[in-house]
């Protein structure tokens, strides 16, 4: 069976490579005499005499001539690629805030897509706050954040009864410290996917 495969993809390969043909004559200007003109058969029309599509060779940087380099074109791709945005799923608030601004927006955006793209999940949005304000004050603030989350999520198209939102407000800090480091990390709603 191995051995058919093996031939079956030898004849494919030859059966190709007799189709092709290169190009056969310069069809730029004197002032461009680069530019090829591809003269396979089907290229140019009906005719084929002239008709054909212009192929570009490479320059010696290995881009094609009369072509911008890919940092021309906005940058490297592989860059670009290495540099995808991934987002922890974690909401940071200011003080007394549950508004989400671009920034926050684009966080609920991807987890919404990631819940869309598959049915199975749901997510928990639990809302915390620091340890300044009462405990019922802070216990309504981190509702208020979770809740802000819950309706961009379902704006984003998640349906509603695969949220569940929580408020823990000043109960479960990440950090125990009082000063502005410590509340800025504890003013948050955590999304729970599973």
């Amino acid at each position: 069976m191995f051995q058919l495969k093996k031939i079956f993809v030898i004849v494919a390969v030859a059966s190709l490579a007799a189709c092709s043909s290169p190009p056969e004559r310069y069809a730029g200007s004197e002032s461009d005499p680069y530019v090829l003109e591809d003269t396979a058969p089907g290229v140019g029309g009906m005719t084929g005499e002239g008709n054909g599509v212009e192929v570009l060779p490479l320059n010696q940087n290995g881009h094609h001539q009369g072509m911008g380099t890919s940092q021309d074109m906005g940058g490297d791709p592989m860059r670009d690629f290495a540099e995808a945005e991934t987002f922890e799923p974690v909401i940071y608030f200011d003080l007394d805030q549950y508004e989400l601004d671009d920034e926050k927006t684009k966080v609920v955006k991807y987890f919404a897509q990631e819940m869309l793209n598959n049915e199975r999940l749901t997510v928990k949005i639990k809302g915390h706050t620091d340890e300044r304000g009462s405990p019922e004050y802070n216990l309504a603030l981190g509702e208020r954040r979770a809740k802000s989350v819950a309706e961009a999520m379902m704006l984003f198209g998640v349906a509603e009864p695969r949220i569940e939102v929580i408020s823990y407000g000043e109960e479960m800090p990440v950090d125990t410290g009082s000063n502005e480091v410590a509340w800025q990390k504890n003013r948050r709603a955590e999304l729970e996917i599973r």
